[in-house]
């Protein structure tokens, strides 16, 4: 094999390992955001991870992953905006008592 194509090919097998640990990263950083409902930053890290691994040539499972972890983060997103909007009475009542407590 010439130089040139090696080289090539070697950096496509980096390009695609730094795309399939993007994936798989922000995939595993979406199920975990779920353990703390306010954790919001987690989802927004893993939706950031997941568009690295879905930029450029991604292998079909490294994309299928990307796909899967902004699904899951979006809707972790979606959840807090709604509890937030629906329990805003609630929670305007909780920082109240909390303010008082303090």
């Amino acid at each position: 094999m010439p130089p040139d194509l090696d080289r090539r090919a070697d950096s496509n097998l980096i390009a695609r390992g730094r795309s399939e640990a993007y994936a798989t990263s922000a995939l595993i950083l979406s199920l975990v955001s779920f353990v703390n409902l306010l954790g919001a930053e987690k989802s927004i890290l893993a939706i950031v991870l997941a568009a690295y691994a879905l930029r450029g040539t991604a292998a079909q499972a490294a994309r299928k992953r990307g796909w899967i972890a902004i699904a899951i983060a979006a809707l972790h997103v979606i959840t807090i905006l709604l509890v937030v909007v629906l329990l805003r009475d609630e929670l305007t009542q909780l920082l109240d008592l909390l303010r008082q407590l303090g």
